[in-house]
């Protein structure tokens, strides 16, 4: 036995923040279940003995898939018996992308999803053409939005030991929203034997980032555990004057409090700071109707553009078996979100010459809050009737979301009216002085209950049939004082189905079919001035499933369909407080292919691969959805040598993405016609294992250098993607 495992975690604790490899100081602690070393594992259909830890757990499997899964209905699946697409970014992945160390930049290398860069700090994700609206933490839904910069986004990845993504309509998990997909981030969780972990590294515009893991027993018995993570990143940017610096703590202790019920505690804690934070983008025409074409280091923004977050969440979870064998699942969760953001938008067309001419536009300084309540309780387990063995998952949830973003404008005379060459090195605006009063906000709440109920029936030894039911009541409250706007006040009741059937063809395959219910309230107004109804419809998808190698490879092909009623379409008119005029419209389809192949091609070749396509139409056979790539192709791979260089692993990947289109104004107030070509982003990896414990990896992204956009023409500006850069990362293992 290590030394290691028979020193105390405490003084372990004490040593690591000795070191200058967490900046940050707080404590914290966090969540999910240790399952006892010689207690059998029930997980519905799928039995699992002599485990120290879950089957989902992905941490140290060397793997890039994963065996057992709940995202798609909360019941446990092997992958290939699941019933809707669902991807997995397992803990191996995000370590051979050290990079991808923010919820983002895993959403950007995942089958079929699409970032757009809103601002330099403020993200929207899609999926299948729509805005995913739906994030989860350990498998308990979250309010998400994406209108405010609360750090969702960029919560770093060291926190977790995987991310799970369930494309298509979720809304039986998740409770209203668009059918484009879920994201479901599960933390990592204690280790019974002790472990820890240090990583550096070091990449292109001053990237300097560290990291620590520590996390092992307790007590002498080992029925109290403990795990820490710190993390200390600052960077600039390809970006004139924009820098970054975050703050992450996180930690988790869990008690087995007797044989059966075990409690878990925990929280984590980020503070993130930019500077020169450019709202919007570049504009795209000059002021004679040229299109621009700046440098990808151009920034509009002032360097006390700054946008600054803090993200604090506790939570409490208990878990019990009965004797029975079912299990019970309690969490309750609070988050406290506190945001400060100096915003420097400005919009316009400028001289061809001077590149002067772009008009302030708001210029605020935003103080924002958000806090959430949620509390979460699920039993699940095994029952039978006419003679055969089915499983059911019972779950009640609850959410309360509280938000309030106050503006303040400059005070009168402090700001110029006329922004100047933003190109320049000396560019400057001196940061106005700002006003004590608020002269508008965006406040509101919002509310769900809701109950679910859902059973696997076995109807013969391949066949399942999955009925399931959830019953949302959802209340919202926003109101947006100081403009003029009516506040949006409603609420409605929705019943969610789920219907699913899986036909096992045999020990890898699995053909599959499901519905999904959609509801998503809008607040889009007609004529007359009142909210359209919610959007309803369904989502359909059938396919095939097969895992391979004992499932240490997956693969997923699907075809799916969309259909939605009761959309907004824009008819171009007003009302007089400014508002967009939209008629409800029937008809909405979307239809497309979905396929991944994920995991061990042998023992040394890890892949993960994958390819989105889709059309969707309207009631009139219009295309829309334009303005995101419809189809995307990603691949990343890695393979380690053999003898005698099996100490170096070489790897690489592409992002592919077709062309997207808009249509917006030129300087002359014409409707025109914009797109981007289709394009690819390759990245290339390396890294050599000097021992067991300890590894040097390289990652080139952008090997080729490509111009690409990360928005394009959204308020007619535009923002580049990264030019090629480089991240070298050491990693140290101690147990």
């Amino acid at each position: 036995m290590s030394t290691f495992k028979k020193k105390p975690l405490v003084s372990i604790f004490k040593w690591i923040f000795s070191t200058n490899l967490l900046i940050s100081s707080s404590l914290v602690i966090g969540n999910e279940i240790n399952h006892s070393e010689k207690e059998p594992i029930n997980l519905g259909t799928v039995h699992v003995t002599g485990s120290s830890k879950s089957p989902t757990i992905t941490e140290d499997t060397d793997s890039y898939t994963t065996s057992i899964t709940y995202s798609t209905t909360g019941i446990p699946k092997e992958l290939k018996d699941t019933l809707q697409s669902i991807s997995v970014i397992t803990h191996k992945r995000l370590q051979d992308q050290p990079d991808t160390n923010r919820v983002i930049d895993v959403v950007n290398n995942a089958t079929g999803l699409h970032l757009q860069q809103n601002e330099s700090d403020r993200y929207s994700l899609s999926s299948r053409g729509l805005g995913i609206d739906s994030v989860s933490y350990d498998g308990v839904t979250t309010y998400y939005d994406t209108r405010f910069n609360y750090g969702d986004n960029h919560m770093d990845t060291a926190l977790y030991d995987r991310v799970e993504i369930v494309r298509g309509a979720t809304g039986f998990m998740t409770g209203p929203g668009n059918p484009s997909a879920s994201i479901n981030l599960v933390r990592k969780r204690p280790t019974k034997d002790f472990q820890g972990s240090v990583a550096a590294s070091v990449g292109s515009w001053n990237s300097y980032r560290t990291e620590a893991d520590v996390s092992g027993s307790l007590n002498q018995s080992g029925s109290v555990r403990g795990r820490l993570v710190g993390v200390y990143h600052t960077r600039d940017s390809f970006l004139n004057r924009y820098n970054n610096q975050r703050h992450v703590l996180f930690g988790v202790l869990e008690a087995d409090l007797g044989k059966h019920t075990l409690l878990s505690a925990g929280a984590n804690y980020q503070h993130n700071h930019s500077r020169g934070v450019m709202s919007g983008g570049l504009p795209l025409f000059y002021n004679n109707g040229a299109y621009t074409h700046y440098d990808r280091s151009s920034n509009t923004a002032p360097d006390w553009a700054t946008d600054r977050y803090n993200s604090l969440s506790t939570y409490l979870t208990l878990h019990h078996r009965f004797k029975n064998g079912w299990r019970l699942e309690g969490n309750y969760t609070h988050s406290n979100n506190t945001r400060e953001l100096k915003n420097s938008y400005v919009y316009g067309s400028p001289d061809p010459i001077s590149n002067t001419g772009l008009n302030p536009g708001t210029i605020s300084r935003i103080n924002g809050t958000r806090k959430q309540n949620t509390f979460d309780i699920k039993v699940n387990g095994l029952y039978h009737l006419f003679g055969r063995e089915h499983t059911a998952r019972f779950n009640y949830n609850f959410n309360h979301n509280n938000y309030n973003n106050g503006y303040r404008r400059p005070v009168n005379g402090t700001l110029p009216t006329v922004w100047g060459d933003f190109t320049q090195p000396n560019f400057h605006v001196p940061e106005p002085q700002w006003q004590n009063n608020i002269f508008t906000a965006l406040r509101g709440t919002t509310t769900q209950h809701a109950a679910s109920g859902i059973s696997e029936l076995s109807l013969h030894d391949r066949l399942n049939l999955t009925l399931g039911a959830r019953l949302t009541h959802y209340k919202v409250a926003d109101d947006s004082y100081g403009v003029y706007f009516k506040p949006y006040n409603n609420s409605f009741n929705a019943l969610s189905k789920y219907i699913g059937l899986n036909y096992k063809l045999n020990d890898h395959y699995s053909l599959y079919g499901s519905y999904t219910d959609i509801f998503q309230p809008q607040t889009a107004v007609n004529a007359s001035g009142k909210y359209l109804d919610p959007v309803i419809g369904g989502n359909y998808e059938i396919g095939l499933k097969g895992g391979l190698r004992d499932g240490r490879l997956n693969f997923s092909i699907a075809a799916f369909e969309t259909r939605r009623d009761n959309v907004a379409q824009p008819t171009g008119e007003r009302l007089a407080s400014g508002q967009t005029i939209n008629r409800a419209i029937d008809g909405a389809k979307t239809r497309g292919l979905d396929t991944e192949i994920v995991g061990s091609v042998t023992n040394n070749w890890n892949i993960q691969a994958g390819l989105t396509t889709f059309v969707a139409r309207d009631a009139y056979g219009n295309r829309i959805s334009k303005e995101t790539p419809n189809r995307i192709f990603k691949l990343f791979t890695t393979y380690r040598l053999p003898k005698p260089l099996q100490r170096m692993t070489i790897g690489g990947g592409v992002n592919w993405y077709s062309k997207i289109e808009r249509t917006v104004n030129n300087p002359q107030k014409q409707q025109t016609k914009i797109n981007t070509d289709a394009y690819a982003v390759a990245n290339l990896m390396a890294r050599y294992e000097f021992t067991p414990r300890a590894s040097l990896s390289m990652n080139i992204n952008n090997l080729f250098d490509k111009h690409y956009y990360t928005n394009y023409g959204q308020f007619t500006q535009y923002q580049y993607g990264a030019p090629r850069n480089v991240m070298a990362t050491f990693r140290y293992k101690f147990q």
